[in-house]
């Protein structure tokens, strides 16, 4: 119940709307949940950013408006999996983030980004349409 709500709360500060679009978010408030010897890793992209400082020091340069829409978190003890969707000036990217907890702070961060795509038709008789997750809080 802990991580969980420490995870809410991270996203509830994190929703930039600057520049030019209105106040900033609080990255101090959501930058709490880092361990000061935090990785954050972008797989896709091959880049770590080492340390709570240069974690904050990257998200308060960050240049385009960014908002967040919870889908889903769930995980247990250490380990913690948020599914979300994440609007860089208002184009939607689907994103997985795993947090790893030590000592009641996420010492690593791994966020995997995706952009939707049109399905192949030699499926279509398999699949069925997935509207937009719903938000929700699974059980952990």
């Amino acid at each position: 119940a802990t991580a969980r709500a420490m995870i809410k709360d991270h996203f509830g500060a994190s929703a930039i709307t600057a520049p030019g679009g209105g106040p900033r978010d609080d990255i101090a408030r959501a930058s709490e949940i880092y361990a000061d010897d935090a990785m954050l890793e972008f797989p896709q992209g091959r880049e770590r950013i080492r340390g709570k400082a240069n974690i904050i020091a990257m998200r308060s340069a960050y240049p385009a408006r960014l908002s967040f829409e919870m889908h889903r978190t769930i995980g247990c003890e250490d380990l913690w999996v948020n599914e979300y969707t994440i609007r860089y000036d208002e184009k939607p990217v689907n994103v997985v983030g795993i947090m790893e907890f030590r000592e009641g702070k996420v010492f690593r961060e791994r966020i995997y980004f995706g952009e939707t795509w049109e399905p192949p038709a030699w499926r279509a008789h398999w699949a069925e349409p997935m509207e937009e997750p719903e938000a929700s809080e699974a059980p952990a």
